[in-house]
């Protein structure tokens, strides 16, 4: 109730014509404080405006009569959820916020003003979402090949370019017959036989030959050369004594000889590297499945781990992704026999460097989505909102996916953290909620009513719930439910950390929706600061090295060195642009824009008990946020759109990277289909996330459960 309290305060204020606040805020304040609000009996829905704007002229009577139908339905079912919200309200009943919405995370403003927006579901099927990530040289990385590989023949050293010029013969017994005539030519005849009557001699008494004679350097040089090269498992050479010593092999030894008289090595993990770079970089094709997911799958396919394996960033598991990984000293051959085995992911593209791909190699993404079942908009009406978002962007927003989807989010836990209140944020992690799977849900009962770490953990699936599994399990294995300090650092450090940036992901949402709703979208202000927007090249982002999460590739975060930023001033004012505006998310490294936004900072935090100034304090070094800058309007990069009509939801409407390997006929669009679909196409940098752009356009909630219930509503 506070923090609705707390938004009203900040958002309810008068916003500028040029910025359009989303209904969402206002409606949420109604249903709270009904007496400061009130909605003009007046005002007609923008579900009614879509529906008499869809009526086709002909048949006219018939779908007026179909519209008040549904109308008189609309207002029947929002009459009905009125009053079931304010009887949850009275009982307390939580069931109505399973989810979080956008507003409670700072999420407010659009750029352009005047639009309704339409209905439609974004990602039915997860096939309707696809992410190519694109290099830091900017180009869209794709999977064209299972098999082919580009592995050129690295130098070789002088050492090799040496056993090279013996010319070791492929067949052992022909290696074998080779050696003596080498040593015959170094040592004569007559040692060269006599070193031959040893091996191939069975007598285990007489097991060695010492040479009755030194050799100079060069002579021992060439003596084990062809040892090493030709006998390498039928003798050993020594030298005691200044003398050379030839000992006879075991016969197991001599008998593993059977590919010639070349050392050769088992294939697999001790196979002896031929490739020019130690890594191989592989292009991966996922589907619904996450990043880690598959690479836990590949490392056990080749009995090895996960650290062997390298990525430049997470993508999303509910879609079709495509990336770049890399393995250290994996032999291609390797990877593709992995992938046949894979579940929800095929390999390919193969190459070999020097590098290991790190988080952040890469400049951004590219999408296609689909958005099914478009209602309240056709082709003449959102050709001009298209070409607006094509010219002028959206608000880069840190979408939903960065705060969870239930109704105690992220950012929640993170005020604990920060606070190094322990306790708070172990209770957070494990409070029931609605909307859990079964198996979690009785798990976190079992907690909240018994305090019994072991049986709540016997519940708890450990792949649904990591935070929640790693808390229990540390308190089980510590035997004391009360040390919540060292339960919550059993949680994995990424996920620690996802929960404090979750709490500067808000803080910045909230900042930014309170900048464009004090000054607009025009330009630049005195007091603001700017970075020149940087576009589409790696490694220039202003943004902090963050934990990466399964974003889908939306938000992933930016490996860069750090950018200071120009403050706005009337003398440079005309040099920048409002796609040079930066924001900071809160630390104790960054500077403050010096207008009245500096003080949403410092009001919003201080509500939780912190301080954007004393972000360094904390007692532990990881939670010492520096912070960093985010630019607050974005463009994507070569947007295009196709409308589509389509009969069947169950069929795809795109076609992936392995479909088209695989010869699959791109979909096409059905003259009289029943359902409409549009299909969007759009590069962004890496930091920044789709379904903002979505937001922007479709003027909709992009929180996960409203999506589902559009779903349920479509019958899907």
């Amino acid at each position: 109730m506070l923090r609705i309290r707390r938004l009203f305060d900040i958002f309810g204020q008068r916003i500028p014509r040029i910025i359009t606040p989303t209904p969402t805020v206002p409606r949420l304040i109604q249903r709270i404080f009904p007496t400061i609000m009130s909605t003009p009996s007046s005002q007609e829905p923008a579900s009614a405006k879509r529906s008499r704007a869809e009526s086709p002229e002909a048949d006219a009577q018939q779908t007026k009569s179909k519209a008040e139908d549904a109308t008189t339905k609309r207002a029947k079912n929002e009459e009905d959820a009125t009053t079931k919200r304010a009887k949850n309200e009275e009982d307390g009943d939580e069931e109505q916020h399973h989810f979080l919405r956008e507003s409670d995370v700072g999420i407010t403003q659009f750029v352009t003003a005047g639009w309704d927006g339409f209905d439609a579901i974004i990602k039915h099927r997860f096939s309707d979402f696809f992410v190519n990530e694109i290099d830091p040289s900017g180009n869209v990385v794709r999977l064209t090949s299972y098999y082919d590989a580009v592995d050129p023949t690295p130098p070789m050293s002088e050492e090799q370019k040496e056993i090279a010029s013996l010319n070791v013969p492929e067949d052992a017994a022909l290696a074998f017959d080779a050696a003596f005539v080498k040593l015959a030519e170094i040592l004569g005849e007559e040692d060269s036989a006599r070193i031959r009557k040893l091996l191939e001699s069975e007598d285990d008494e007489q097991r060695s030959f010492v040479l009755d004679r030194e050799l100079d350097k060069s002579q021992r040089k060439n003596v084990y050369s062809v040892t090493n090269n030709f006998l390498p498992t039928q003798v050993k050479c020594e030298t005691v004594d200044g003398k050379l010593e030839f000992i006879r092999r075991s016969t197991n030894n001599r008998s593993n000889n059977t590919q010639g008289g070349a050392p050769q090595r088992r294939a697999g993990r001790g196979q002896q590297w031929a490739h020019d770079g130690d890594f191989c970089y592989f292009v991966m094709q996922k589907e619904n499945h996450d990043t880690m997911d598959v690479l836990f799958q590949i490392a056990r396919c080749l009995r090895s781990t996960t650290r062997s394996f390298g990525m430049a960033g997470t993508k999303d598991k509910r879609g079709i992704t495509v990336q770049r990984c890399s393995a250290y000293r994996i032999d291609h051959k390797r990877l593709i026999g992995a992938s046949r085995n894979l579940k929800g992911a095929r390999l390919g593209n193969f190459s070999y460097g020097p590098q290991e791909l790190k988080l952040g190699d890469l400049s951004g993404n590219r999408f296609q989505i689909i958005l099914r079942h478009v209602k309240g908009a056709d082709e003449q009406s959102l050709g001009p909102v298209l070409e607006g978002i094509r010219q002028t962007g959206f608000i880069n927003y840190y979408g939903m996916q960065r705060f969870g989807t239930q109704s105690i989010s992220s950012h929640s836990v993170g005020i604990a953290v920060l606070k190094a209140d322990w306790q708070a944020a172990v209770e957070l992690i494990l409070k029931p909620r609605p909307g859990d799977r079964k198996e979690v849900r009785q798990a976190r009962q079992v907690w909240s009513e018994q305090k019994d770490a072991r049986a709540a953990l016997a519940l708890m699936p450990q792949k649904a719930a990591l935070a929640e599994f790693s808390v229990l399990q540390a308190f089980s294995r510590k035997g004391n439910e009360n040390n919540a300090a060292s339960a919550f650092a059993a949680v994995p450090r990424n996920l620690r950390l996802m929960y404090v940036h979750a709490y500067q992901s808000y803080i910045w949402n909230a900042a930014t929706s309170q900048r464009l709703a004090r000054f607009g979208i025009a330009g630049p202000v005195i007091g603001d600061l700017v970075i020149k927007a940087p576009g589409f090249s790696a490694k220039v982002s202003s943004e902090p090295d963050a934990t990466p999460s399964t974003n889908g590739g939306e938000g992933s975060a930016d490996v860069s060195s750090r950018i200071e930023p120009t403050l706005v001033t009337a003398r440079n004012i005309k040099q920048f642009t409002i796609y040079d505006v930066v924001l900071p998310l809160p630390g104790w490294a960054v500077t403050y824009p010096e207008h009245e936004v500096k003080n949403v900072y410092i009001d919003l935090m201080k509500q939780d008990g912190l301080s954007p100034f004393g972000l360094g304090k904390h007692p532990l070094k990881e939670y010492k946020l520096a912070g960093a800058y985010r630019h607050m309007v974005i463009k994507p990069r070569d947007f295009e759109y196709e409308w589509m009509r389509y009969n069947d939801d169950a069929l795809p409407l795109a076609r992936s990277d392995s479909d088209a390997i695989e010869g699959k006929h791109l979909p096409e669009s059905i003259e009289f289909g029943e359902h409409v679909a549009l299909k969007l196409n759009f590069d962004l940098p890496s930091s920044a996330y789709a379904t903002m752009l979505l937001r922007e356009l479709m003027r909709q909630e992009t929180a996960a459960g409203h999506q589902s219930k559009l779903s349920g509503k479509a019958g899907l």
